[in-house]
């Protein structure tokens, strides 16, 4: 009997192991499944989390960090910004100036610390907060290309391999069984794969953080002065921090930052900040 015995408490500390493991891949699926207390019984009058939007609005909007040890805190805002279907915004300014903090809070991925954040109108709370958040598809500058195609409904392969072709990487990759046949490519061409991602998601806000960054001078040009047009002619909102002033002329409205602040005395900035009228006759 003593070596079933032995064999048994042999794999007892690797059973304790794999249920403290369990246990936490369980917590992990919940905070997950659930970001928001309440998010089940969003209100009846809450707009849904695809298709259609107007605008996005901050309104008096702020985020602070903690202070590091011998430095005064960092905080955005307030911030009052006013963002239409339909428009190509950049947001520009130095390292350091707010331009990631403030496109996270404009995805809800951070909840302002005063002020509202609006979706048409509406202040997105928690319990709308995810659906608001799948209205985006973005881009950052640290993103993870999965190797799996996220097709949209309605995308068919002949379609993936056009924006292949588009995106000048065809000769490199192509799609297979809804995967792509290698990631194995340069930085600069993998955000092209996560570029065509973005198209066939089919989401109505597109957020593109440094994305040109890695490009050669010549699909740079390419991304803004025909990629970006394109997209805003198919109804597309896009937001795009850059630091490329040659091309800040594609933008509808430019919103530069200044040490958490929106720098005042641009026209561009100026006009994004103060309208509020939303066309009627546009839809995504």
């Amino acid at each position: 009997m003593r070596g079933p015995i032995d064999q048994v408490i042999g794999i007892l500390p690797a059973l304790g192991r794999a249920q403290v493991a369990m246990k936490r891949i369980a917590e992990l699926s919940e905070q997950f499944a659930t970001p928001e207390q309440g998010l089940l019984a969003a209100p009846s009058n809450a707009p849904s989390g695809s298709g259609r939007i107007e605008s996005i609005e901050l309104r008096d909007v702020s985020y602070g960090f903690r202070a590091v040890a011998g430095t005064k805190p960092f905080v955005l805002g307030p911030i009052d910004l006013h963002v239409r279907q339909g428009d190509i915004v950049f947001i520009v300014g130095e390292n350091g100036s707010g331009k990631t903090t403030l496109i996270k809070l404009l995805l809800g991925l951070y909840a302002p610390q005063s002020g509202t954040l609006l979706r048409d109108g509406l202040p997105v709370v928690a319990e709308t907060r995810d659906d608001y958040r799948q209205l985006f598809t973005t881009i950052f500058s640290d993103y993870y290309l999965f190797e799996d195609l996220l097709q949209g409904a309605g995308m068919v392969p002949d379609v993936a391999e056009r924006y292949l072709e588009r995106l000048e990487v065809a000769h490199k990759v192509s799609v297979e069984n809804g995967v792509f046949t290698t990631t194995d490519l340069s930085t600069g061409q993998r955000k092209r794969l996560a570029l065509m991602n973005a198209w066939l998601e089919e989401r109505p806000v597109l957020v593109f953080d440094e994305w040109a960054a890695d490009q050669d001078p010549a699909f740079r040009h390419i991304f803004y002065t025909e990629l970006l047009p394109d997209l805003k002619r198919i109804g597309k909102t896009i937001i795009v921090i850059s630091h490329d002033d040659r091309y800040f002329g594609v933008a509808d409205h430019l919103v530069r930052l200044r040490h958490g602040k929106i720098v005042a005395g641009d026209a561009k900035t100026h006009d994004i900040i103060k309208s509020s009228s939303v066309p009627t006759d546009a839809s995504l």
